[in-house]
């Protein structure tokens, strides 16, 4: 694995100055790119041994007893809402608000839904509609009757 500079600071960054809680994976490549190059990473290293001698810090600011009953004294309560039917389907459909690709697709299998519905009710074995026409027309029939006669063999 070939280690870059960036990824090597992102390391130190990220997991601190401690080889041993980087990732396993990019362990020895960045261990063999921090030994060429230890002056210039020398800066990311003296910071992050500093943050990590802070949060190595063992004691732990005693918590003030009845704290967590005080914030939540003072916190907002969500009040019990009247929604009809409308906004309960709402948030069931669309749990994270009305998004424009959520809306859209909505939509489009609204409409999509609202046009084959309308054209099933209106077609007719007998009388053809112009769009059935058209799309056997397309795939090279005369109508109906001449694909029938094609697929039953």
């Amino acid at each position: 694995m070939t280690m870059t500079d960036e990824r090597l600071l992102d390391l130190i960054e990220t997991y601190g100055a401690e080889p041993m809680g980087w990732p396993e994976a990019e362990r020895d490549a960045a261990l063999a790119h921090l030994s060429a190059n230890r002056v210039q990473f020398e800066p990311a290293l003296r910071d992050a041994r500093l943050i990590d001698g802070i949060l190595a810090i063992d004691e732990m600011p005693d918590v003030p007893s009845g704290l967590a009953e005080r914030i939540l004294a003072v916190a907002p309560q969500a009040g019990a809402s009247r929604r009809g039917i409308g906004a309960r389907l709402r948030s069931i459909i669309m749990p994270n608000g009305a998004r424009w690709p959520a809306g859209a697709a909505l939509a489009s299998l609204a409409m999509g839904l609202v046009g084959g519905y309308a054209t099933a009710a209106t077609s007719s074995d007998l009388y053809p509609s112009t769009e059935e026409t058209v799309v056997y027309a397309a795939l090279g029939y005369d109508g109906l009757s001449n694909f029938l006669e094609e697929v039953d063999g």
